[in-house]
């Protein structure tokens, strides 16, 4: 009932704005459409709560942050015993909680349903606040929701499927709704643009301050839409300061965001240990055609990494060209249809028709393709294609423009098909039955027992990648993936969960994994025990299939639960 009132009340919000009502229906049947990566997720299923796509794994270890924030800020790591969440923006997952704490929705409804929902509306509608030609508006709006790569032409050429949205690397449209940070930021840098557009005339210091303000809220939310922004408007400054064109306006907003901004990652403790950028030139697009499950284009890689070892020779020229061409085929591929965009960029600068917004959007677009065509952040390379996410955004912006300017109606639609192409294979997917993932009705009730027991720190069996061999779906997610679904579901914090997303915030975790191998098979019952005692262990949770090297009374543990295959120990102290 209550997600009912609220996702009612964000469709008023919608219906009262002054935009036409064919605007208003594109924005709801689109959000609907968009928000079906997510829907299904987190219901209960005959077979039990189920997870469709990366919700399996990423969603997941958004409900242990949202759980430890409704019960610390900051937070603890949900994951990692003993440490408090570094090197990682929740500003989403705060919100979440609070929503979730302030409506007593649960926290996978305001996940899974009304966030969405809400996210999803607000990026229609300020697409198009963004936009002053109405045509345009409309376009950029259904852009910002489907458009995809090349990566279908690919895989209809290679299998006769339908697919590949992020063969060529980065993530597309459709699948904005399971990033939530980056759909959080979308929102908060579309309405940013929009407020700087109405007030960038005024001379109130007050609009400046307020505005950096809100831009550096993306710090906490999405720290390369921060880098970006932060970067952009700098460098907007001096091109004004060139032209002697700067006013207080302009020094302001880029001092307010970085002050703001800096005591926002103070608060979150986001570069404690964080990892930083690292030069590797064309690290995604030599990955490109070098890894199995991209592009791969095995002999075209190995001449290029042959060539490289003979740059200082006649060769220099083939190994150039294949640099250019590997180059051309990551950024094409990933702009799909929307490369026509440039030739609206192109005829903008030969009339010298630039306004302030085309200006930040250039210099965004510019710094959003070199920083991962140059760098890569140390430990998850992979991270640092997020920036590209937003170079994709503002392709969709003049790719906009360019298709409004075409006149033959049956051209426009058209054309607008074949980049949705990849946004089908990729949405009828979340439409399958049963989901890839589940957390098992038994597990789901031993948990939720768990949850009930006072806070303490649980110690899982380590996660086996090679149990889900040749396994039908759906998979348990203990199975599934490795995820912090232990302290997801039971609020408390995990000894060790989550390998994945321990290696990207940089931890190190593989010496306490070695730990709990040890724990599980040694002959030492002494050491067993100074495991649990040393490490303040205060429960044990295992399932059927996952034995105790020794007697529940050998290591001091009491039997609390014990139902459907899943035991869970209270360690005594």
């Amino acid at each position: 009932m209550i997600l009912a009132f609220l996702l009612f009340s964000v469709f008023i919000i919608l219906w009262l704005q002054k935009i036409p009502l064919f605007a208003k229906l594109l924005i709801l049947f689109s959000s609907l459409l968009l928000s079906a990566t997510m829907l299904k997720s987190g219901l209960l299923y005959p077979y039990g709560l189920a997870f469709w796509g990366p919700n399996g794994h990423d969603a997941i270890w958004h409900l242990s942050v949202i759980n430890q924030l409704k019960q610390n800020i900051p937070p603890l790591n949900p994951i990692f015993s003993g440490f408090s969440l570094n090197s990682y923006h929740w500003g989403f997952d705060l919100l979440s909680a609070l929503i979730s704490k302030i409506s007593h929705l649960s926290s996978l409804d305001t996940y899974f349903r009304f966030l969405p929902l809400t996210m999803a509306i607000f990026i229609g509608l300020f697409s198009f606040k963004l936009v002053k030609n109405q045509k345009t508006a409309l376009i950029f709006i259904f852009l910002n929701y489907f458009a995809g790569s090349f990566g279908w032409l690919v895989t209809i050429l290679r299998s006769g499927q339908i697919g590949g949205e992020s063969l060529f690397w980065s993530m597309q449209s459709a699948s904005t709704l399971i990033n939530p940070p980056y759909a959080l930021s979308l929102v908060l840098l579309l309405s940013g643009l929009y407020l700087w557009q109405k007030h960038q005339s005024s001379s109130q210091k007050t609009s400046a301050l307020l505005l950096g303000f809100y831009f550096s809220l993306l710090t906490g939310i999405k720290i390369y839409a921060a880098i970006l922004v932060g970067l952009t408007f700098s460098l907007l400054l001096l091109f004004k300061l060139f032209k002697s064109k700067a006013r207080p306006f302009d020094f302001l907003l880029p001092a307010s965001m970085a002050f703001f901004s800096s005591l926002i990652a103070f608060f979150l403790r986001l570069f404690s240990g964080a990892s930083l950028l690292q030069f590797k030139p064309f690290w995604f697009v030599h990955s490109l055609v070098e890894s199995i499950d991209k592009l791969y284009l095995p002999r075209l890689a190995t001449l290029r990494f042959n060539l490289s070892s003979q740059i200082f020779s006649f060769k220099l020229p083939l190994f150039l060209a294949l640099e250019i061409l590997f180059f051309c085929l990551f950024l094409f591929g990933n702009l799909g249809l929307r490369f026509l965009g440039f030739k609206t960029i192109y005829q903008k600068i030969k009339k010298n028709s630039l306004s302030s917004l085309d200006q930040f959007i250039l210099i965004f677009m510019i710094l959003a393709l070199a920083i991962p065509t140059l760098f890569v952040q140390k430990g998850t390379a992979w991270n640092t294609i997020q920036f590209f996410y937003y170079f994709l955004l503002f392709a969709n912006y003049y790719f906009a423009h360019f298709l409004a300017r075409i006149k033959s109606k049956i051209l426009l639609f058209s054309l607008l098909l074949v980049t949705s192409v990849t946004s089908y294979a990729t949405l009828k997917d979340y439409f399958g039955s049963p989901s890839p993932s589940t957390l098992p009705p038994a597990e789901l009730q031993a948990l939720n027992f768990l949850e009930k027991q006072k806070p303490g720190i649980v110690l899982t069996f380590p996660y086996d990648a090679y149990l889900k061999k040749d396994l039908a779906t759906p998979l348990p997610l203990y199975i599934y993936e490795t995820s912090a679904y232990v302290s997801a579901f039971s609020s408390h914090q995990s000894f060790l969960e989550d390998e994945m997303n321990l290696t990207i915030t940089g931890f190190d975790w593989p010496a306490r994994r070695q730990q709990i191998e040890n724990f599980f098979q040694t002959d030492n019952v002494y050491q067993a025990k100074g495991l649990l005692l040393n490490n303040q262990i205060d429960y044990v949770y295992l399932l059927d299939h996952q034995l105790l090297p020794y007697s529940p009374q050998d290591l001091q543990l009491n039997l609390i639960y014990d139902q459907a295959g899943v035991k869970i120990y209270q360690v005594q102290k």
